[in-house]
């Protein structure tokens, strides 16, 4: 299978120690999901995959509900640690304040749950950063 060159970047930076949310973002049908995908195939690192497609755009508790259960995952199986994929995350109006929130608590309670965030538009991808996700 055809391994584009940021197959390598992500799959370093999930077995890198959490740090930093990863964005993918792009055009429809470029291959996110594909990359991904191949990712969390690779890494041997547990993960949990969810879809935004039908999820109304007002449901931010949506995100913390996927947020939860994957912690729930990770406490019920004595897992180290997780990867959190949410695919078509623009789709939830926003999204980055809940993204955030839900990160934040992870990093004050040293819950090794890494994300990877994709999305299909860039103007939908920025008018849902209100927030900056950027930790220091």
């Amino acid at each position: 299978m055809y391994q584009r060159k940021q197959y390598h970047t992500l799959l370093s930076r999930m077995k890198e120690k959490r740090g930093f949310i990863q964005v993918i973002m792009g055009p429809r049908q470029v291959g996110k999901s594909t990359l991904m995908k191949q990712v969390v195939n690779s890494v041997k690192i547990p993960f949990v995959f969810h879809i935004a497609d039908a999820v109304p755009a007002t449901q931010l508790n949506w995100i913390s509900d996927c947020w939860n259960a994957a912690r729930a995952k990770m406490r019920i199986e004595n897992l180290s640690e997780l990867i959190l994929v949410i695919d078509e995350i623009q789709k939830i109006a926003g999204w980055s304040e809940v993204v955030k929130k839900e990160w934040d608590f992870d990093t004050f309670y040293d819950i090794n749950l890494k994300v990877i965030l994709l999305g299909s538009s860039r103007v939908m991808l920025d008018k849902g950063l209100s927030v900056p996700l950027a930790v220091s």
